[in-house]
């Protein structure tokens, strides 16, 4: 161009996600395309995807692989191999707009994917197959993060905008079926409620001073689902709001929240426990960002890192 100022070509990064595909590369968004970027020679390679865009993206590094979406109505999702950027498979008809959230297993040729509006489904496909394994519609409504537990692909934990559940996928023979376990984080404040189960007909049994004892759904003149659902709103507390996740080496869940508590989560007895309180540090400020686990050579202990606001602690 005769203009000197004019722009032909630009890139940047502009996705918070950066993941490793394998001990020396990492690979994240750049617009339409992928960017591999060698740590050790500090080359940079891209790669542009087959087809409109890119959505979601997730790397596994323990097996070199890497899936993303693409941007249009029906979209695919490819499944590639790094680095001969190898197609594997392209996987179709389980988004009608696009995806929210992607997770490739560590043991087995597994993928999870969320779509967004107007179904809101969980599936999980056998990416060497292209075949689903089993899908739940109107799972995954707030979803914005799906993380395989690395030691069991059958074992999926979706972080939502304010909720947190553990998907068990059951097998019978050569049928499987996704099955909740929603877990209860305490209250805003660290401390643990005791769980209400409201109905709309209970009420107290200590008699009333002031004349007859109505539920508020009477109160407010609502009736059937709607009574029940503005009772467990009534009765229910502020809660913690999950930020992040990260699974550990025994198969339980570290769980960063927006008030910048710490919880570790059993996903079998859906128990949770906090181990980090930030009101106990006043120089700890804001949500924690994201977290790592690293393995304490010749020992069985960890060390857990956590990233906030213009800091990162070792929290554990």
């Amino acid at each position: 161009s005769g203009d000197s100022n004019s722009i032909e070509w630009i890139r940047g990064f502009t996705n918070k996600s950066i993941e490793f595909v394998d001990k020396k590369t990492v690979c994240y968004k750049c617009g339409d395309n992928i960017c591999f970027l060698d740590l050790e020679t500090k080359k940079q390679n891209m790669f542009q995807s087959p087809g409109k865009g890119i959505g979601a993206l997730t790397v596994n590094g323990n097996n070199q692989t890497f899936a993303f979406s693409e941007e249009k109505l029906s979209p695919s999702i490819f499944v590639y191999i790094y680095p001969e950027l190898q197609l594997k498979n392209e996987l179709k008809g389980s988004a009608q707009l696009d995806f929210t959230s992607l997770s490739l297993s560590t043991d087995g040729p597994y993928l999870a994917c969320c779509s967004s509006l107007p179904d809101h489904t969980i599936t999980v496909w056998n990416w060497e197959s292209a075949a689903p394994i089993c899908t739940k519609p109107h799972a995954g409504r707030d979803v914005i993060s799906l993380v395989f537990n690395p030691l069991s692909w059958f074992q999926l934990c979706a972080l939502g905008k304010s909720s947190l559940t553990v998907w068990n996928i059951e097998k019978s023979a050569n049928i499987h079926l996704l099955k909740p376990s929603v877990i209860e984080l305490p209250a805003n404040d660290g401390s643990f409620v005791e769980r209400l189960v409201p109905t709309s007909q209970t009420v107290t049994e200590i008699l009333p001073y002031f004349g007859l004892e109505m539920p508020p759904s009477a109160i407010s003149g609502l009736v059937g689902e709607k009574a029940e659902s503005i009772l467990t709103k009534l009765c229910a507390k502020a809660r913690l709001t999950p930020s992040t996740i990260c699974w550990t080496p025994t198969s339980e869940l570290y769980v960063g929240c927006v008030e910048g508590f710490l919880l570790l989560v059993d996903p079998e007895s859906l128990s949770v426990s906090v181990i980090f309180n930030p009101t106990n540090f006043p120089v700890v400020h804001g949500p924690i960002l994201s977290l790592s686990v690293q393995c304490i050579k010749d020992s069985a202990q960890v060390k857990v890192l956590a990233q906030y606001s213009g800091q990162q602690l070792t929290v554990l």
